[in-house]
């Protein structure tokens, strides 16, 4: 079953690296001269391939996942100081998972099937944990603020080690290393980049995930609304949870 779900994570990077280096072509036959055009072994631009990494990282970044669910409800209940530690935790995560699919380490949490089932158990327990602790603390919440939440130091590292666990962040990592060897560049400039996408891109849309969940528990005044919304906030973490297991 780990290597069914392995196979398909490398068959969904294979289906966006394909898109992104159709893109690219594309650019670059609108860009080159029509002698060069005609030439079907050419080198893609590494602009135009920049442009496609850049799109990718940005999509997977900005969309609903758990990464953003738990920022979110970080930023809700404790401010936004609190969640500067858990975007790091993501950032960081997200480039030691870089580093070991560089290494070529990969291929260990693909073989044993243990070590790959005990990481994708830790990570959905630590959805679970986190989206019912938050339920339990918004059960008969009458004052204007939730009770206290764990610490952010806390968040941070099981929100790195969770990216390890984390689908949605291995098919990012694979798609976009395998489409930025593809602009011709040298491996340390490949992983330079890389490690500047992955860190400038999802912490701005990080951010903004943060600034809606302070927004919408600003809007709502009322202890009792701000109670139900994060009950909404810990049933997202919990279905991110279940979206893990089915993976």
């Amino acid at each position: 079953m780990v290597r069914a779900k392995a196979r398909m994570a490398l068959s969904g990077s294979s289906f966006m690296v394909s898109i992104i280096d159709r893109w690219s072509r594309l650019g670059d036959r609108a860009n080159a001269p029509h002698s060069v055009r005609c030439s079907s072994h050419q080198r893609r631009h590494p602009m135009n391939v920049l442009l496609g990494v850049s799109g990718l990282i940005f999509v997977s970044a900005v969309t609903p996942g758990p990464n953003n669910i738990a920022v979110l409800r970080i930023a809700g209940e404790q401010g936004l100081k609190a969640t500067a530690a858990a975007i790091l935790g993501v950032v960081l995560g997200s480039l030691a998972l870089l580093i070991v699919t560089q290494a070529g380490l990969d291929f260990v949490a693909t073989r044993h099937e243990w070590l790959r089932g005990a990481i994708t158990v830790g990570g959905v327990g630590y959805l679970l944990y986190i989206g019912a602790s938050t339920i339990y603390r918004s059960v008969g919440t009458t004052e204007g603020t939730l009770a206290p939440a764990r610490r952010p130091l806390s968040g941070a590292w099981s929100l790195f080690a969770f990216q390890f666990a984390n689908p949605k962040a291995w098919v990012l990592i694979l798609t976009a290393a395998a489409a930025a060897r593809r602009s011709g560049r040298s491996p340390s400039d490949v992983l330079i980049t890389l490690v500047a996408l992955l860190t400038v891109i999802p912490i701005t849309c990080l951010m903004g995930w943060a600034l809606l969940g302070r927004a919408l528990m600003r809007c709502v005044q009322d202890a009792r609304r701000q109670a139900w919304l994060a009950r909404a906030m810990g049933m997202l973490l919990i279905a991110s949870a279940a979206s893990l297991i089915a993976w």
